[in-house]
């Protein structure tokens, strides 16, 4: 059985080469949690947040409107995320029509709907400070 060992400076030798040659293509993925590693100009917080934190943020803000489907969601569904939530809430707009479930039809569900995005809009929509 062979053991393969991990030279991380072989491969930063390696990437340094193909960087210096500029004749091949790279890419860098950044992982989805880039962003809430980064902090706002304060340093207060996440400059966009997680799915936890994005989660209570546009939850709170919706929750004077939407707080007793908000409820009657969560003791449903198994995951309290927004994403979840969220195709929750898509779903029933699309099948519900004029009947109601947690006082909203289709429409009403429709326009919870786009609240949540609207919010999750304003909180991602993140602009970059320019100095002069």
């Amino acid at each position: 059985m062979s053991t393969t060992i991990h030279n991380p400076d072989q491969h930063m030798a390696a990437l340094r080469t193909i960087v210096a040659q500029g004749r091949k293509r790279i890419g860098l993925l950044i992982g989805a949690g880039a962003p809430a590693g980064m902090k706002d100009e304060g340093g207060n917080r996440p400059l966009i947040p997680a799915v936890a934190g994005l989660t209570d943020r546009v939850l709170t803000t919706v929750d004077s409107v939407y707080g007793k489907q908000i409820s009657a969601l969560k003791t449903e569904l198994k995951l309290h995320d927004i994403e979840t939530i969220l195709s929750r809430v898509r779903a029933l707009s699309k099948v519900l029509g004029s009947s109601k479930v947690h006082e909203l039809d289709g429409d009403g569900y429709q326009e919870f709907g786009n609240s949540i995005c609207s919010e999750i809009g304003k909180i991602v929509d993140v602009k970059p400070q320019r100095e002069n």
